[in-house]
């Protein structure tokens, strides 16, 4: 077979958003036809007609179980995928104590649930085939627990710790997986922690780019390295906090000194961003 239909097939979470229509061009880009799935038809076909001619745009709210069941059907049934992005995501900063319920399931489910049904319904066929990816957007956040975004860090370190299980279940199996951990990226998810009360330690480091983030997809992609980070210094931190847990308390006002530092610079930036977009 030849043409367009030929071209391997990539399902990717988030299409619409910052990171996924930038790992959903890069994709493109190396000859994969994109399965572009985000929250409504809006958002779905607003991702496939940047992506262009061939992309398959799928509405599906990851946050009703029902929709991802259906999501996982048709990857089971319809679709011989090639690779599988887990990149949606969404976030209600504020603490636990004050939290709406919904948002706490809605978190869990999206960057959780999802992934872990989506994934198990593409793993077989990738299996049988001896051949695939499978990949996700982690976030620093999985390893380092964010204070006023913990459910958020619940859910991807969860999905940290099942891609690595997961690893191990295909380990032989020609199928690869592998887990990219940004920090704080300039999203507009990010804009929107920024502005309405996320966690500080998003500051820490420097703000990073979408193009950077697809740039680690890349060497996750070529590479053989279950995680890869970005940055890996802010990583080799954080794994080293987070060793022994207790000590997390004692290390957060200096954390937090710095990341109120990197919060003020990058509101300073998006305002200036955005003042001249207008």
């Amino acid at each position: 077979m030849t043409g367009p239909d030929a071209a391997p097939l990539a399902l990717v979470t988030g299409a619409a958003g910052g990171i996924g229509g930038g790992v959903a061009r890069m994709l493109r880009d190396r000859g994969h036809r994109i399965i572009a799935v985000d929250l409504d038809e809006a958002a779905a076909a607003r991702a496939a007609a940047a992506l262009g001619p061939g992309t398959i745009p799928v509405a599906a709210d990851l946050r009703r179980r029902e929709e991802v069941a259906a999501l996982a059907a048709r990857i089971r049934e319809e679709w011989s995928l090639d690779m599988l992005v887990c990149n949606a995501g969404v976030i209600a900063p504020g603490e636990v104590a004050d939290a709406d319920p919904a948002t706490l399931h809605d978190q869990l489910d999206v960057m959780l649930g999802a992934p872990i049904q989506l994934i198990a319904a593409a793993a077989p066929g990738m299996r049988d085939r001896g051949a695939g990816a499978i990949l996700a957007t982690v976030s620093m956040g999985g390893i380092l627990p964010l204070p006023g975004s913990a459910t958020y860090s619940a859910a991807k370190a969860g999905l940290r710790a099942f891609l690595t299980a997961l690893d191990a279940e295909l380990d032989g199996s020609g199928v690869r997986v592998a887990g990219v951990y940004p920090s704080g990226v300039d999203t507009a998810m990010l804009r929107f922690e920024a502005r309405h009360g996320g966690s500080v330690l998003n500051f820490v480091g420097d703000v990073f780019t979408v193009d950077q983030v697809v740039a680690a997809y890349e060497r996750a992609l070529d590479g053989r390295a279950l995680e890869v980070y970005l940055p890996w210094s802010d990583s080799l931190l954080s794994r080293l906090v987070v060793f022994t847990p207790a000590r997390m308390k004692r290390l957060l006002p200096f954390f937090e000194r710095l990341g109120r530092r990197g919060h003020a610079k990058y509101l300073a930036r998006i305002d200036a961003l955005e003042a001249a977009e207008r």
